[in-house]
């Protein structure tokens, strides 16, 4: 349960430079925006593939860099467009716990689909501008300008397009890496935070954003974006058991779905998944939230996340063959824990095709 005064909630231990950041942005937000947590994807596109389409269109462009941005950006453009939809199939904060709003605050007023998906969830007072690569670095330089952002690390969209270094300019130059999608809310009915069928369902987005035409045109994706986010915020407030205003809209792009599937013949993991969201889509007490919402007991998850909190941790000490490269070395990072975890295949230099 939240403390009733959230400022003495503990910052986590983390460098000094990282702390510093979250204490900056406490001072600019909300008590509350910083808690609802979610997973987020890091999707690269294989080198192979990339390259293998690039010599049939190189002519079409003034370098591979721009090339390489003209993918990204579309994928981006559909991930974001497509939020709604993701929202109904995967959302899963459908109410606040005790004193995460304050009594007189505005807050749903029943159950929702997600709430972390929501304008109560994290959300920036910023402008998008995903028309292209250099349009979505200088949107966020711009915003970096005005104060409305302190740094690009605070820019929360639902769709980051990123360099392995953190460079927004160099991606201009040399192109894309990867994007980060940041639309799921976690799944507590595993210890992961997100099943594999969530994976593999944003794995059939991707392969269909890639090999499909533009949502619209230069001038006027990001109305069409603007859309999608507008829709979005009333998928998210809507009640989980509730079938989405929406349903012809998710209906249309399921079935676009099902017919790419069968032109690129994927395989029978990946239609048991597509059979999965259209179940969902038919009775909307098969999604996420919905089924969340059975466990509620007095307006609170509580006694629920703490049962499988513990499931996890007894089965984690169960493991005979545990990892322990955090009692060796504590303050390891990212890099080093990927080589810890994986080997060879966890360099830096391999895990940027992952």
């Amino acid at each position: 349960m939240l403390p009733q005064d959230k400022s003495t909630i503990p910052i986590a231990d983390v460098d000094p430079e990282q702390k510093a950041y979250y204490e900056k942005w406490i001072k600019t937000r909300s008590d509350t925006q910083g808690i609802p947590v979610g997973v987020h994807l890091n999707v690269s596109i294989n080198d192979d593939v990339l390259k293998t389409v690039w010599q049939a269109v190189d002519d079409q462009y003034d370098s591979y860099a721009d090339f390489v941005n003209y993918i990204y950006i579309k994928i981006a453009q559909g991930f974001d467009y497509y939020r709604w939809l993701i929202t109904y199939l995967f959302g899963n904060s459908p109410i606040a716990e005790k004193n995460f709003f304050k009594p007189d605050e505005d807050q749903p007023q029943h159950e929702v689909r997600s709430i972390r998906s929501s304008n109560y969830g994290l959300t920036s007072d910023v402008t998008h501008n995903y028309r292209s690569v250099p349009d979505y670095v200088k949107n966020i330089e711009s915003n970096i300008a005005s104060g409305a952002l302190f740094s690009e690390a605070e820019y929360h969209s639902s769709v980051r397009l990123k360099t392995m270094h953190g460079d927004l300019t160099d991606m201009i130059k040399n192109g894309t890496e990867y994007i980060e999608l940041r639309m799921l809310d976690l799944d507590p009915t595993t210890a992961l935070g997100v099943r594999t069928s969530a994976i593999r369902f944003f794995r059939i987005l991707l392969s269909y954003f890639m090999m499909m035409p533009t949502l619209e045109s230069d001038e006027k994706i990001n109305l069409k974006l603007e859309q999608g986010r507008a829709m979005n915020e009333v998928v998210a407030l809507e009640s989980p058991s509730q079938q989405t205003i929406y349903h012809h809209e998710a209906q249309t792009f399921l079935d676009q779905l099902q017919l790419f599937g069968a032109q690129i013949q994927w395989g029978p993991e990946y239609q048991e998944v597509l059979d999965t969201m259209q179940d969902r889509l038919d009775n909307p007490n098969l999604t996420p939230a919905a089924t969340l919402c059975d466990h509620e007991v007095d307006g609170s998850l509580m006694s629920y996340g703490l049962a499988m909190a513990n499931r996890y941790q007894n089965r984690a000490h169960e493991n005979p063959n545990p990892f322990t490269g955090f009692e060796e070395q504590p303050d390891m990072t990212a890099n080093e824990l990927r080589q810890r975890l994986f080997g060879v295949m966890g360099k830096p230099e391999n895990y940027k095709n992952g």
